[in-house]
């Protein structure tokens, strides 16, 4: 059951490796120009930074997940 849910999905959604990588580096740059900034006071920059950790995450797992795939097991 899962399996085939993992390959349907993987058949409807696949992401361009290019669009993640520079969804990356964005938000790494993004981050590293909000922490010098640091006012957890202000919920703006609270949500922005919650944001911009949750592009990072994303598309660092989703770079992952098609490393592991593409990436022959011995």
């Amino acid at each position: 059951m899962t399996n085939s849910l993992l390959s349907r999905l993987g058949e409807r959604y696949d992401p361009d490796p290019r669009a993640m990588v520079v969804c990356l580096l964005g938000s790494a740059f993004t981050l590293a120009m909000l922490a010098p900034i640091a006012d957890p006071a202000n919920p703006y920059h609270a949500f922005g930074v919650a944001g911009t950790s949750f592009a990072l995450l994303v598309s660092a797992a989703v770079l992952v997940g098609r490393w592991r795939r593409e990436t022959p097991s011995g």
